[in-house]
């Protein structure tokens, strides 16, 4: 399934407007950046409450399919513009993260 797919069945609100074509994988939860890191893979929906820029360059060195903000967190303007340039698919849910996950691992099967 690939990301456009996904965050229509999981009803989410894109916020950067590239990546819909990606394929996923599987999905990754978490939130501590060096464990992400070393753990979530490529095409992976990684479902998080991080809004650090950091999170893009984790996103974009494991080649994730997207970011899942959790929890209806806030999400800075300057965080949605440096995804877009660095080409990093971000999308919002007010769900929280075991919801989404759990949705996730039943949508993508």
């Amino acid at each position: 399934m690939n990301v456009e797919k996904y965050v229509k069945k999981m009803k989410l609100t894109p916020i950067t407007g590239v990546g819909e074509n990606r394929e996923i994988t599987d999905v990754y939860i978490g939130d501590l950046l060096s464990v992400v890191m070393g753990n979530c893979s490529e095409g992976n929906v990684w479902i998080t409450v991080q809004t650090h820029p950091n999170i893009l360059t984790v996103a974009d060195l494991n080649e994730v399919a997207c970011v899942v903000i959790a929890g209806d967190t806030a999400i800075e303007q300057s965080l949605i513009d440096r995804a877009e340039e660095v080409g990093v698919c971000l999308v919002k849910s007010e769900m929280g993260a075991y919801e989404l996950a759990w949705k996730t691992h039943e949508v993508i099967r």
